[in-house]
């Protein structure tokens, strides 16, 4: 998780000297859960791989392998989260948190020699409900 601190530190402007977060390995239907999704097909069709909650803890789906790069990349989009918590972003829209996220998170993969990740049409979308 160091390792992931020391790139955003040097990949954006947001303040790194923060108290690590607690990360919680957990199976999807308990994310879901944690998330505030109780339908369980719901749940499901979600396909959730991790959150952060904004009380310090960072939810990683069961199956997260610390040695994977796609994996190191999922708890480095939600690292990103929790920095926009800690550097008081919580005002500004959620889209756009996301969408911030997302492209840090395809930035890794791509110096990391791996395919991007996010949906072009999905941020677009992202950032179009964040205007009024």
């Amino acid at each position: 998780m160091l390792t992931l601190i020391a790139w955003l530190n040097l990949h954006t402007e947001y303040s790194t000297q923060v108290e690590l977060p607690n990360i919680v390995i957990s199976e999807r239907g308990h994310m879901c859960q944690s998330f505030g999704i109780k339908d369980l097909s719901q749940c499901k069709n979600t396909q959730l791989m991790g959150f952060y909650n904004e009380s310090h803890t960072i939810y990683l789906h069961a199956n997260f392998n610390p040695n994977d790069a796609v994996d190191q990349s999922r708890l480095l989009h939600e690292l990103v989260h929790y920095l926009q918590w800690k550097n008081s972003h919580q005002e500004t829209c959620r889209g756009l948190l996301e969408v911030e996220a997302y492209n840090l998170q395809d930035e890794w993969l791509m110096q990391h020699d791996l395919e991007q990740r996010a949906d072009a049409f999905k941020l677009v979308m992202l950032e179009a409900s964040c205007e009024t």
